[in-house]
């Protein structure tokens, strides 16, 4: 799947890149809580989609988490990691790298990146919160 693609249809779709406002929009529930361990993780419940934010998460933490949970529930419907990690021998590394990857490419438009083209990835990794294979990928997909 090019998340890139489909990242920027849903940013163009809602006018927005704030994964918070895209998931209010598509009818999710947004809940911030404490939460012991873990920064978030997405729910779906009777028909209702539920993203999970610890409460002490920075905003741009936030924004991040929103946006990885987000692209769990639009890209990875039918898996149940809890399940998967506890119950079965499958690799889940797979999904947590898609979904890390969609929210890079839902917060960072191709604009928002020309900004870095002179900067090492380092640099660009941590500026933007990342790790520095994502600003490598993020970079990577850079539309000149």
């Amino acid at each position: 799947m090019d998340t890139k693609s489909f990242a920027n249809r849903l940013a163009n779709y809602h006018g927005t890149r704030d994964p918070v406002r895209i998931s209010q929009e598509r009818g999710y529930v947004v809940i911030d809580t404490p939460l012991s361990g873990i920064r978030g993780y997405y729910q779906y419940i009777q028909r209702c989609h539920i993203i999970y934010l610890d409460n002490d998460l920075s905003e741009q933490d936030r924004n991040w988490v929103c946006a990885h949970e987000l692209g769990h529930s639009l890209m990875h419907k039918s898996m149940n990691r809890v399940f998967m990690d506890t119950r079965t021998h499958m690799v889940t590394n797979r999904y947590e790298i898609e979904a890390d990857r969609f929210a890079v490419d839902l917060i960072y438009s191709d604009d928002d990146m020309r900004e870095y083209v002179d900067c090492s990835l380092d640099t660009i990794a941590r500026c933007l919160g990342v790790s520095y294979s994502l600003a490598e990928y993020r970079m990577g997909s850079l539309q000149q």
